[in-house]
């Protein structure tokens, strides 16, 4: 017989055998009830005195595990209505260097580019103080209800400096107070800025905050999340659009040391048993600098999108790829500011896929003279390409009725080294019998 059914029998939880029932019964009833009692007594005295023990250890790691946030994150632990949590704050002045850029350079942006970005007039009507740029690490990459943002990075435009707060629920008990100091920051600003949020982050806090049966604050604020811009704009050039990608191709940051995502749910619950704080030193940092990143990645954005000149750091391609978003946009006086930065000289040296890109841009808003120029210098070079041929040959049969001109770059084109497919050259030659008609009726 197992011990724990010998005690379970001893205090009566369970039943005598059978052969043993008539024996219980001539036992002194008084003197039974003794035995039992004075052994539950002691069966609680061990409990009690173990969990206490217990209790005393963790709030002593705990203590200590506070202790050394404190002195590793220069944060303090802030309580609310709903309890405690620990904060960190952070002041970037404006002279504060981020890759490329100065922290200056991302204040006053553009609002009406960022509407565009965002694909919602509405933010034309702020400014960018009332931004909240929004980050959060948690406990799980794939979210769910089971998924908790542990640490919510925040950051805000505030009297020529960036704000960061980063607030961290110490153990899940923390959650709500972490989620009112959340709501209170977020009810001062008017638009979100993230990056990926709008699949991710704002769905989960969403739930979290309705988990926590506390009103949400932050799927009615209007939401410029940046993956999608920066993918029509600079994902051309490049293998993803990840923001440590971003980061480092596009805006000049290199993080040193840098911890994986996959690797930060493991190392809050490591920090949960162990509160060693070390464990959360690199979140922190990873999530700072996210926060940050969001700032100069705007802003990079809203410099390519508003144009005056080819700036450094930049790509052609990034600026055609902008005027396709604003030409999808109906925005015709945007499409032609960014045009107009692209001058002979500047074409020269372009790509064969960025000059199509730019003669395009010029067929699609009606410059067809300039789109013309492109196709002639593209059509003057072998080995023949089939696009700059059939839209030169189109420019000449239509729009100057040059038929003779456009047979022989034709028939030049046909018969000299060329790249056409199969279908290429039976276009071409359909294009050619036709412009043979046209010169046999004229």
């Amino acid at each position: 017989m197992k011990s724990i059914d010998k005690l379970k029998r001893l205090t009566g939880e369970i039943g005598e055998p059978p052969e043993r029932e008539q024996a219980q019964t001539t036992a002194t009833s008084p003197e039974r009830l003794s035995q039992l009692n004075d052994l539950r007594r002691r069966i609680e005295s061990v409990v009690t005195g173990a969990q206490a023990r217990n209790a005393s250890a963790k709030a002593e790691v705990a203590s200590r595990g506070n202790q050394g946030l404190m002195e590793i994150l220069n944060g303090c632990e802030i309580e609310n209505e709903h309890g405690r949590f620990f904060l960190v704050s952070d002041l970037l002045s404006g002279s504060s260097r981020h890759g490329h850029r100065n922290i200056r350079e991302a204040f006053d942006f553009d609002m009406t580019a960022a509407g565009m970005l965002a694909n919602n007039p509405i933010l034309g009507d702020y400014t960018s103080s009332d931004a909240l740029f929004l980050d959060t690490e948690t406990t799980g990459l794939a979210g769910g209800t089971g998924t908790m943002a542990f640490l919510i990075g925040l950051g805000w435009f505030e009297e020529g400096h960036f704000q960061v707060h980063q607030i961290l629920a110490r153990d899940f008990g923390e959650e709500k107070a972490a989620l009112a100091y959340l709501r209170e920051i977020a009810s001062g600003k008017k638009f979100l800025v993230t990056f990926n949020g709008k699949a991710f982050d704002v769905n989960l806090l969403s739930t979290r905050f309705i988990l926590n049966r506390m009103p949400g604050c932050l799927a009615e604020l209007p939401h410029l999340d940046l993956l999608h811009p920066s993918r029509r704009i600079l994902g051309h050039r490049l293998e993803n659009c990840r923001l440590a990608t971003l980061e480092e191709e596009i805006l000049g940051v290199r993080r040193e040391g840098d911890i994986p995502g996959w690797e930060i749910p493991q190392r809050y619950f490591d920090w949960l048993r162990r509160r060693d704080p070390r464990l959360l030193a690199g979140i922190f940092e990873h999530n700072r600098l996210d926060v940050i990143s969001m700032a100069t990645l705007t802003a990079h954005l809203i410099d390519v999108l508003t144009a005056h000149a080819l700036a450094q750091h930049t790509h052609e391609d990034d600026y055609l790829a902008a005027a396709r978003l604003l030409l999808k946009r109906a925005n015709a006086q945007g499409v032609k500011k960014i045009l107009d930065i692209f001058h002979d000289d500047t074409c020269q040296e372009f790509s064969i896929q960025s000059q199509k890109k730019l003669a395009q841009l010029y067929k699609r808003t009606g410059r067809i003279n300039e789109a013309a120029h492109i196709w002639q210098q593209m059509a003057a070079c072998e080995p023949y390409e089939f696009y700059a041929i059939s839209e030169m040959a189109k420019y000449l049969e239509h729009h100057t009725r040059d038929y003779i001109q456009a047979k022989d770059m034709v028939e030049n084109a046909l018969s000299g080294k060329n790249l056409f497919s199969n279908e290429e050259r039976d276009s071409l030659s359909h294009r050619l019998k036709r412009l043979n008609k046209r010169l046999h009726l004229s």
